[in-house]
Protein backbone atom coordinates (compact mmCIF):
# COMPACT_ATOMS: atom_id res chain seq x y z
CA UNK A 1 0.00 0.00 0.00
CA UNK A 2 1.09 3.57 -0.73
CA UNK A 3 1.04 5.50 2.56
CA UNK A 4 -0.12 9.06 1.87
CA UNK A 5 -0.69 12.28 3.75
CA UNK A 6 -2.62 15.41 2.83
CA UNK A 7 -1.80 18.96 3.80
CA UNK A 8 -4.74 21.20 2.95
CA UNK A 9 -7.47 18.55 3.14
CA UNK A 10 -10.07 21.16 4.21
CA UNK A 11 -10.05 22.94 0.84
CA UNK A 12 -11.94 22.02 -2.33
CA UNK A 13 -8.96 20.19 -3.86
CA UNK A 14 -8.19 18.45 -0.58
CA UNK A 15 -11.77 17.21 -0.37
CA UNK A 16 -11.49 15.79 -3.89
CA UNK A 17 -8.24 14.07 -2.94
CA UNK A 18 -10.00 12.47 0.03
CA UNK A 19 -12.87 11.33 -2.20
CA UNK A 20 -10.49 9.74 -4.72
CA UNK A 21 -7.89 8.30 -2.35
CA UNK A 22 -10.49 6.80 0.00
CA UNK A 23 -11.51 4.35 -2.76
CA UNK A 24 -8.05 3.85 -4.26
CA UNK A 25 -7.19 0.14 -3.91
CA UNK A 26 -3.46 0.72 -3.36
CA UNK A 27 -3.60 3.74 -1.01
CA UNK A 28 -3.77 4.10 2.75
CA UNK A 29 -4.46 7.64 3.98
CA UNK A 30 -2.25 7.91 7.05
CA UNK A 31 -2.07 11.56 8.07
CA UNK A 32 -3.98 14.82 7.57
CA UNK A 33 -2.54 18.09 8.80
CA UNK A 34 -4.96 19.55 11.31
CA UNK A 35 -6.28 23.03 10.54
CA UNK A 36 -8.38 25.36 12.69
CA UNK A 37 -11.42 23.07 12.47
CA UNK A 38 -11.66 19.33 12.96
CA UNK A 39 -12.31 18.01 9.45
CA UNK A 40 -15.19 15.77 10.54
CA UNK A 41 -16.88 18.73 12.24
CA UNK A 42 -16.49 20.97 9.19
CA UNK A 43 -17.44 18.33 6.62
CA UNK A 44 -19.88 15.90 8.21
CA UNK A 45 -20.34 14.02 4.93
CA UNK A 46 -16.90 12.51 5.68
CA UNK A 47 -17.83 11.04 9.06
CA UNK A 48 -17.71 7.43 7.84
CA UNK A 49 -14.00 7.81 7.00
CA UNK A 50 -13.06 8.50 10.68
CA UNK A 51 -10.60 11.16 9.59
CA UNK A 52 -10.33 12.79 13.02
CA UNK A 53 -8.06 9.93 14.08
CA UNK A 54 -5.66 10.76 11.23
CA UNK A 55 -5.26 14.46 12.01
CA UNK A 56 -1.98 15.76 13.39
CA UNK A 57 -0.38 19.16 13.94
CA UNK A 58 3.11 17.68 13.88
CA UNK A 59 4.79 17.89 10.48
CA UNK A 60 7.33 15.23 11.44
CA UNK A 61 4.47 12.70 11.39
CA UNK A 62 4.60 13.00 7.58
CA UNK A 63 8.29 12.06 7.29
CA UNK A 64 7.81 8.31 7.12
CA UNK A 65 5.03 8.31 4.53
CA UNK A 66 5.48 7.44 0.86
CA UNK A 67 3.77 10.47 -0.66
CA UNK A 68 2.39 13.79 0.59
CA UNK A 69 -0.14 15.90 -1.32
CA UNK A 70 -0.04 19.66 -0.76
CA UNK A 71 -3.44 21.17 -1.58
CA UNK A 72 -2.75 24.74 -0.55
CA UNK A 73 -3.29 28.21 -2.07
CA UNK A 74 -0.50 29.92 -3.99
CA UNK A 75 2.44 30.92 -1.79
CA UNK A 76 1.78 28.54 1.11
CA UNK A 77 3.68 25.41 0.09
CA UNK A 78 7.27 26.46 0.71
CA UNK A 79 7.45 25.87 4.47
CA UNK A 80 6.11 22.34 4.03
CA UNK A 81 8.29 21.57 1.01
CA UNK A 82 11.42 22.64 2.90
CA UNK A 83 10.51 20.26 5.72
CA UNK A 84 9.51 17.27 3.56
CA UNK A 85 11.69 17.35 0.44
CA UNK A 86 14.03 14.39 0.25
CA UNK A 87 12.07 12.50 2.91
CA UNK A 88 8.90 11.68 0.94
CA UNK A 89 7.58 12.11 -2.57
CA UNK A 90 5.64 15.38 -2.89
CA UNK A 91 2.78 16.30 -5.20
CA UNK A 92 2.05 20.00 -4.95
CA UNK A 93 -1.30 21.19 -6.34
CA UNK A 94 -0.46 24.88 -5.93
CA UNK A 95 1.22 27.07 -8.54
CA UNK A 96 4.42 27.49 -6.52
CA UNK A 97 6.72 25.14 -8.48
CA UNK A 98 5.14 24.88 -11.93
CA UNK A 99 7.27 27.50 -13.67
CA UNK A 100 10.98 26.92 -14.32
CA UNK A 101 11.87 30.45 -15.46
CA UNK A 102 12.20 33.09 -12.72
CA UNK A 103 11.32 36.00 -15.00
CA UNK A 104 8.14 34.34 -16.23
CA UNK A 105 7.15 33.35 -12.69
CA UNK A 106 7.62 36.86 -11.37
CA UNK A 107 5.76 38.37 -14.34
CA UNK A 108 2.63 36.26 -13.87
CA UNK A 109 2.67 35.67 -10.11
CA UNK A 110 4.20 38.93 -8.85
CA UNK A 111 6.16 37.05 -6.20
CA UNK A 112 9.69 35.77 -5.60
CA UNK A 113 10.95 32.56 -7.17
CA UNK A 114 12.77 29.83 -5.21
CA UNK A 115 15.00 28.22 -7.84
CA UNK A 116 16.63 25.85 -5.35
CA UNK A 117 13.30 24.23 -4.55
CA UNK A 118 11.75 24.48 -8.02
CA UNK A 119 14.55 22.48 -9.66
CA UNK A 120 13.42 19.44 -7.67
CA UNK A 121 9.96 19.41 -9.28
CA UNK A 122 8.65 17.95 -12.54
CA UNK A 123 5.68 19.63 -14.20
CA UNK A 124 2.79 17.16 -14.08
CA UNK A 125 1.41 17.47 -17.62
CA UNK A 126 1.11 13.70 -18.00
CA UNK A 127 0.29 13.59 -21.68
CA UNK A 128 3.53 15.48 -22.47
CA UNK A 129 5.86 14.30 -19.69
CA UNK A 130 4.81 10.70 -19.00
CA UNK A 131 8.29 9.18 -18.71
CA UNK A 132 9.69 12.09 -16.68
CA UNK A 133 6.85 11.79 -14.17
CA UNK A 134 7.51 8.07 -13.72
CA UNK A 135 11.05 8.78 -12.57
CA UNK A 136 10.27 11.90 -10.52
CA UNK A 137 10.22 12.36 -6.77
CA UNK A 138 8.28 15.62 -6.73
CA UNK A 139 5.48 16.87 -8.98
CA UNK A 140 4.11 20.36 -9.58
CA UNK A 141 0.55 19.67 -10.67
CA UNK A 142 -0.74 21.87 -13.54
CA UNK A 143 -3.34 24.59 -13.18
CA UNK A 144 -6.83 23.77 -14.42
CA UNK A 145 -7.07 26.36 -17.24
CA UNK A 146 -3.50 25.54 -18.23
CA UNK A 147 -4.09 21.79 -18.42
CA UNK A 148 -7.37 22.08 -20.35
CA UNK A 149 -5.73 24.45 -22.83
CA UNK A 150 -2.60 22.33 -23.20
CA UNK A 151 -4.63 19.19 -23.84
CA UNK A 152 -6.35 21.20 -26.58
CA UNK A 153 -3.11 22.44 -28.12
CA UNK A 154 -0.82 19.40 -27.82
CA UNK A 155 -1.92 17.32 -30.84
CA UNK A 156 -1.98 20.33 -33.16
CA UNK A 157 1.00 22.45 -32.07
CA UNK A 158 2.92 21.94 -35.32
CA UNK A 159 -0.06 23.23 -37.36
CA UNK A 160 -0.83 26.39 -35.42
CA UNK A 161 -0.36 29.69 -37.19
CA UNK A 162 -2.70 31.52 -34.80
CA UNK A 163 -4.94 30.32 -32.00
CA UNK A 164 -7.70 32.02 -30.02
CA UNK A 165 -8.91 30.28 -26.85
CA UNK A 166 -12.04 31.07 -24.86
CA UNK A 167 -12.32 29.05 -21.66
CA UNK A 168 -15.21 29.17 -19.20
CA UNK A 169 -14.88 27.81 -15.66
CA UNK A 170 -17.20 27.14 -12.74
CA UNK A 171 -17.29 28.88 -9.37
CA UNK A 172 -15.32 26.14 -7.59
CA UNK A 173 -12.24 27.32 -9.49
CA UNK A 174 -12.13 30.34 -7.19
CA UNK A 175 -11.48 28.18 -4.14
CA UNK A 176 -13.21 27.72 -0.83
CA UNK A 177 -13.18 31.30 0.48
CA UNK A 178 -15.91 33.37 -1.23
CA UNK A 179 -15.10 36.72 -2.79
CA UNK A 180 -17.18 39.24 -4.72
CA UNK A 181 -16.13 37.49 -7.93
CA UNK A 182 -16.41 33.81 -7.06
CA UNK A 183 -19.32 33.76 -4.60
CA UNK A 184 -21.81 31.45 -6.30
CA UNK A 185 -24.85 33.58 -5.47
CA UNK A 186 -23.32 36.24 -7.72
CA UNK A 187 -21.88 33.97 -10.40
CA UNK A 188 -24.97 31.78 -10.69
CA UNK A 189 -26.72 34.39 -12.82
CA UNK A 190 -23.81 35.87 -14.72
CA UNK A 191 -20.95 35.35 -17.18
CA UNK A 192 -17.94 37.65 -17.22
CA UNK A 193 -14.37 37.69 -18.51
CA UNK A 194 -11.27 38.53 -16.49
CA UNK A 195 -7.46 38.76 -16.93
CA UNK A 196 -7.71 38.62 -20.72
CA UNK A 197 -4.30 37.60 -22.10
CA UNK A 198 -2.85 38.07 -18.61
CA UNK A 199 -4.10 35.00 -16.75
CA UNK A 200 -1.48 33.31 -14.56
CA UNK A 201 -1.90 29.97 -16.28
CA UNK A 202 -0.54 31.45 -19.50
CA UNK A 203 2.93 31.02 -18.00
CA UNK A 204 2.42 27.24 -18.04
CA UNK A 205 1.04 27.17 -21.57
CA UNK A 206 3.97 29.18 -22.93
CA UNK A 207 6.42 27.05 -20.97
CA UNK A 208 5.12 23.89 -22.65
CA UNK A 209 4.59 25.51 -26.06
CA UNK A 210 7.04 28.42 -26.49
CA UNK A 211 6.24 28.55 -30.22
CA UNK A 212 2.84 30.08 -29.31
CA UNK A 213 4.25 33.13 -27.55
CA UNK A 214 3.04 35.59 -30.22
CA UNK A 215 0.25 33.43 -31.62
CA UNK A 216 -2.14 32.85 -28.71
CA UNK A 217 -5.08 34.92 -27.49
CA UNK A 218 -6.60 33.68 -24.22
CA UNK A 219 -9.94 34.82 -22.80
CA UNK A 220 -10.96 33.23 -19.45
CA UNK A 221 -14.61 33.44 -18.45
CA UNK A 222 -16.43 32.82 -15.17
CA UNK A 223 -19.58 30.77 -15.70
CA UNK A 224 -22.86 30.23 -13.81
CA UNK A 225 -22.12 26.64 -12.74
CA UNK A 226 -20.05 25.00 -10.00
CA UNK A 227 -17.69 22.52 -11.65
CA UNK A 228 -16.00 22.19 -15.00
CA UNK A 229 -14.00 23.98 -17.68
CA UNK A 230 -15.10 24.26 -21.31
CA UNK A 231 -12.44 25.35 -23.81
CA UNK A 232 -13.17 26.53 -27.35
CA UNK A 233 -10.08 27.04 -29.50
CA UNK A 234 -10.21 28.60 -32.96
CA UNK A 235 -7.07 27.55 -34.81
CA UNK A 236 -5.69 28.92 -38.06
CA UNK A 237 -3.51 26.27 -39.67
CA UNK A 238 -0.13 26.73 -41.37
CA UNK A 239 -1.11 24.16 -43.97
CA UNK A 240 -4.17 22.64 -45.57
CA UNK A 241 -6.06 20.31 -43.27
CA UNK A 242 -9.13 18.11 -43.22
CA UNK A 243 -11.03 16.28 -40.51
CA UNK A 244 -9.32 12.95 -41.18
CA UNK A 245 -5.87 14.47 -40.72
CA UNK A 246 -6.88 16.21 -37.50
CA UNK A 247 -8.41 13.06 -36.06
CA UNK A 248 -5.25 11.17 -36.93
CA UNK A 249 -3.12 13.72 -35.06
CA UNK A 250 -5.46 13.47 -32.08
CA UNK A 251 -5.30 9.68 -32.00
CA UNK A 252 -1.52 9.64 -32.35
CA UNK A 253 -1.10 11.74 -29.22
CA UNK A 254 -3.82 10.30 -27.03
CA UNK A 255 -4.49 6.70 -28.09
CA UNK A 256 -2.63 5.39 -25.00
CA UNK A 257 -4.04 7.95 -22.59
CA UNK A 258 -6.90 6.37 -20.61
CA UNK A 259 -8.74 9.57 -19.76
CA UNK A 260 -8.72 11.46 -23.05
CA UNK A 261 -11.82 10.68 -25.14
CA UNK A 262 -12.64 11.84 -28.65
CA UNK A 263 -16.25 12.95 -28.99
CA UNK A 264 -18.24 14.04 -32.01
CA UNK A 265 -19.77 16.80 -29.85
CA UNK A 266 -18.87 17.92 -26.34
CA UNK A 267 -20.98 18.51 -23.25
CA UNK A 268 -19.68 19.56 -19.85
CA UNK A 269 -22.00 17.07 -18.15
CA UNK A 270 -20.12 14.25 -19.90
CA UNK A 271 -17.04 14.86 -17.73
CA UNK A 272 -18.13 16.54 -14.48
CA UNK A 273 -17.41 14.29 -11.51
CA UNK A 274 -14.85 12.27 -13.47
CA UNK A 275 -11.21 12.37 -14.52
CA UNK A 276 -12.06 12.39 -18.23
CA UNK A 277 -11.01 14.98 -20.78
CA UNK A 278 -13.32 15.08 -23.81
CA UNK A 279 -12.15 16.61 -27.09
CA UNK A 280 -14.05 17.27 -30.31
CA UNK A 281 -13.05 18.84 -33.63
CA UNK A 282 -14.97 20.71 -36.31
CA UNK A 283 -13.52 22.06 -39.55
CA UNK A 284 -14.46 25.44 -40.98
CA UNK A 285 -12.36 25.23 -44.15
CA UNK A 286 -8.99 23.85 -45.21
CA UNK A 287 -7.12 26.48 -43.11
CA UNK A 288 -9.32 26.87 -40.02
CA UNK A 289 -10.74 24.49 -37.44
CA UNK A 290 -12.23 24.50 -33.95
CA UNK A 291 -11.21 22.27 -31.05
CA UNK A 292 -13.49 21.97 -28.02
CA UNK A 293 -12.23 20.44 -24.78
CA UNK A 294 -13.87 19.96 -21.41
CA UNK A 295 -12.70 18.67 -18.03
CA UNK A 296 -13.82 18.77 -14.41
CA UNK A 297 -11.59 21.52 -12.99
CA UNK A 298 -11.40 19.83 -9.57
CA UNK A 299 -10.55 16.34 -10.86
CA UNK A 300 -8.69 16.11 -14.19
CA UNK A 301 -7.91 19.80 -13.71
CA UNK A 302 -6.40 19.21 -10.26
CA UNK A 303 -6.81 16.32 -7.80
CA UNK A 304 -7.47 13.56 -10.34
CA UNK A 305 -4.41 14.50 -12.39
CA UNK A 306 -2.39 14.54 -9.16
CA UNK A 307 -3.50 10.98 -8.37
CA UNK A 308 -2.62 9.92 -11.94
CA UNK A 309 0.87 11.31 -11.28
CA UNK A 310 1.09 9.39 -8.01
CA UNK A 311 0.14 6.16 -9.78
CA UNK A 312 2.90 6.69 -12.32
CA UNK A 313 5.48 7.60 -9.65
CA UNK A 314 4.77 4.33 -7.84
CA UNK A 315 4.64 2.25 -11.05
CA UNK A 316 0.95 1.51 -10.77
CA UNK A 317 -1.64 1.55 -13.56
CA UNK A 318 -2.17 5.19 -14.51
CA UNK A 319 -5.95 4.93 -14.17
CA UNK A 320 -5.99 3.10 -10.81
CA UNK A 321 -8.59 4.51 -8.42
CA UNK A 322 -9.91 6.91 -11.08
CA UNK A 323 -11.52 4.87 -13.85
CA UNK A 324 -14.38 3.91 -11.52
CA UNK A 325 -15.41 7.58 -11.20
CA UNK A 326 -18.00 7.89 -13.94
CA UNK A 327 -19.32 11.34 -14.85
CA UNK A 328 -22.19 12.56 -12.67
CA UNK A 329 -24.18 13.69 -15.74
CA UNK A 330 -26.93 15.40 -13.68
Amino acid sequence: MIKVGIIGANGFLGLELLRILSIHPKVSIQKILKRENDIDDEFTHLLSLNLSNLQTSNLSDFHNLDCVFLALPHGFSEEYVKELIGKVKIIDLSSDYRITDAQSYEKYYKSSFNANLQKNFTYGFIELKLDEIKSSKNIANPGCFALASQLTIFPFESLINNISITAITGSSGGGKTPTSKNHHSIRSKDVFSYNINQHRHLAEIYQSFPSLLDKLSFVPLSGPFTRGIYVTAHIQSKENIDLNKLNELLKNKYSNMPFVRIQSQNKLSNVVGSNYCDISISVKDDQNFVVETCIDNLIKGASGNAVECMNLMFFEDQSLGLKEMLPLYL
